[in-house]
């Protein structure tokens, strides 16, 4: 389903990946962890396009990604990156709801003047997406009248209404309050459950082991190790691994 070769990302000096290579299976749940500042976020951000990298190639469900000049980016360019974020929905640390529409305005927005869709259908595949999250009490709530849990829950339905293949969730419960985060947890663990392809970076390390069906293990730009929860998290191969999960007091 995502398939990651070679990939080199630089920052000016700074060489964060070199040449890391990652394959994702349809309806697999890989949980990438690792410290702050490890490369997770932005190895999501490489896929769904909202970052460029400099050598190597991205494939997501047939659709390729190269290096691409950030400066002046082709047309041909940004189409495959408008084609990827059909194939994979994103969800952020902050919520990135518009304040001035309501929840299901939110959420009917991109399949409406993206994908085109009648609004009366858009409206009623929402309604059932609000339902199935149990958030559709919410439907006309602004931005501001919600929780930060009910925030995160509504973008996450607003990536699903664009049917997408499948998910990345970059830390989607740093931002929240203690007590929001089982909340947000609970839908993304109904999606994995349910068979959609995802890649999660979280420091959640208990979601981790309960939902991965494979772990990917960053540092310092590198993939240190992979493997089903259990390994990486009773027998880690990487001594960097045992020392960045001796740290979080893993029981």
């Amino acid at each position: 389903m995502i398939t990651v070769k070679r990939l080199h990302k630089y920052y000016k000096e700074h060489h964060l990946f070199k040449g890391i290579d990652l394959d994702v299976r349809k309806g697999e749940a890989v949980v990438l962890i690792g410290p702050s500042g490890s490369g997770k976020s932005t190895f999501l951000r490489c896929i769904n396009g909202l970052e460029y990298f400099q050598e190597g190639e991205i494939d997501v469900d047939g659709i390729q990604l190269h290096s691409i000049n950030r400066l002046h980016p082709g047309k041909e360019d940004l189409e495959i990156i408008r084609q990827i974020r059909l194939k994979a929905g994103m969800v952020f640390q902050q919520f990135n709801l518009f304040p001035h529409m309501t929840v299901l305005e939110n959420i009917i927005e991109s399949p409406v003047q993206v994908l085109r869709m009648e609004k009366h259908s858009a409206t009623e595949q929402a309604t059932a997406i609000l339902k199935r999250i149990n958030m559709q009490a919410k439907a006309q709530s602004f931005p501001h009248q919600l929780s930060g849990g009910e925030q995160q829950r509504a973008a996450i339905a607003r990536a699903l209404a664009m049917k997408p293949e499948a998910m990345l969730f970059d830390e989607p419960t740093s931002s929240l309050d203690p007590e929001m985060v089982g909340e947000v947890l609970s839908v993304i663990k109904d999606l994995v459950n349910e068979g959609m392809t995802t890649l999660i970076a979280t420091h959640e390390m208990g979601f981790a082991r309960e939902v991965a069906d494979r772990v990917v293990v960053f540092d310092k730009g590198d993939i240190l190790e992979t493997g089903p929860p259990e390994k990486i998290f009773t027998n880690p191969s990487a001594e960097r691994t045992r020392a960045f999960l001796s740290r979080i007091l893993i029981p």
